[in-house]
């Protein structure tokens, strides 16, 4: 994820989040831990200052945060939540559940406010969906359907 001249990584397997600020050639590390967002399979999204996204090991339960991006602090955390995918659209965060769940939540570093939760799809859901013109886009390995969000 990159926001001017800032870049943020993340994976798993022991390798954890970084935040590195990049000034012409010079790279700067700002801070780094496996312990603010070990991003198994799915890519963080970012707004207004913070990331949100999967913390953990798909298969150990993942939770999901909410980060500040220049201090790595974890704003507030969903302990058990499970593995997905996060999308962002406009000030709303689009998660698609491995288990086939959409939950539409706000992206706000106050709390994890959840707006809605429907099952979509059986699960295994692991590809991300794509989004467009309010309609959402999903397959698991036997199906794919489209939803219209709006």
């Amino acid at each position: 994820m990159a926001a001017g001249n800032l870049v943020s990584l993340s994976a798993s397997y022991g390798t954890g989040a970084t935040l590195l600020e990049i000034q012409g050639s010079d790279v700067k590390q700002l801070w780094a831990s496996d312990d603010v967002l070990s991003s198994h399979y799915a890519t963080s999204v970012y707004r207004d200052g913070y990331l949100y996204g999967y913390h953990g090991r798909q298969e150990y339960g993942q939770s999901f945060r909410a980060v500040e991006l220049k201090t790595g602090k974890v704003q507030w955390n969903v302990d058990g939540f499970g593995a997905g995918t996060v999308t962002l659209a406009g000030d709303r965060l689009v998660l698609v559940r491995e288990d086939g769940e959409l939950v539409l939540a706000t992206a706000s570093p106050k709390g994890f406010q959840p707006l809605a939760r429907t099952q979509l799809l059986p699960a295994v859901i692991r590809a991300y969906p794509a989004l467009a013109d309010g309609r959402l886009y999903l397959r698991n390995e036997h199906s794919l359907g489209c939803f219209r969000l709006r």
